[in-house]
């Protein structure tokens, strides 16, 4: 299924026009040259393991999105006559049958500046439209930057007892 046709621009405080809008399957060389341009840092907390780069699978998988019951949008800005994808957040079906599952990303140069929070507010509002009930997560214990976003974005927190490294973030959509 083809993904909905929206384009949003977010102008961040030093007047840097980002543009958000949902990945395609035309985004594959983006998207590789995006992962490969995180730090180890930041893929580990993306990944939760040391990948450097997406396999095959993996990158048909991320750019192959099954619109509606998954979304992915990704931001851009322009370099070099084209498009640098500079972050990227998504869900797909978790647990349960009303809820999702979110991970994002932002290039490392970019962090701190908002868009992965104005990401986050357009996937779950996204998530909100389709009726999922509930979008959770899983951050590294150590991911104290994405932790505080969590709290300051209402996100409810748990440590899962099996592994004290990961800590399950969840919010209610309705």
């Amino acid at each position: 299924m083809q993904p909905p046709d929206t384009r949003e621009s977010l102008t961040l405080d030093d007047g840097t026009v980002v543009a958000i809008r949902p990945i395609r399957p035309a985004d594959a060389g983006i998207e590789q040259e995006f992962i490969a341009r995180l730090s180890p840092q930041s893929r580990r907390y993306r990944f939760l393991s040391g990948l450097k780069e997406l396999t095959p699978e993996m990158l048909k998988r991320f750019i192959d999105v099954d619109y509606p019951r998954e979304m992915a949008l990704i931001a851009t800005v322009p370099a070099d006559g084209r498009e640098r994808e500079i972050a990227v957040a998504r869900y797909a079906r978790g647990t349960e049958p009303e809820s999702v599952e979110f991970a994002v990303v932002v290039a490392d140069e970019w962090q701190g500046r908002g868009i992965g929070p104005a990401l986050l507010a357009r996937l779950f509002a996204i998530a909100r439209e389709q009726g999922f009930a509930a979008i959770e997560g899983v951050v590294l214990h150590e991911n104290r930057a994405m932790l505080a976003l969590m709290q300051r974005m209402g996100f409810e927190r748990k440590v899962v007892l099996d592994d004290p490294g990961v800590v399950h973030v969840r919010k209610a959509l309705r």
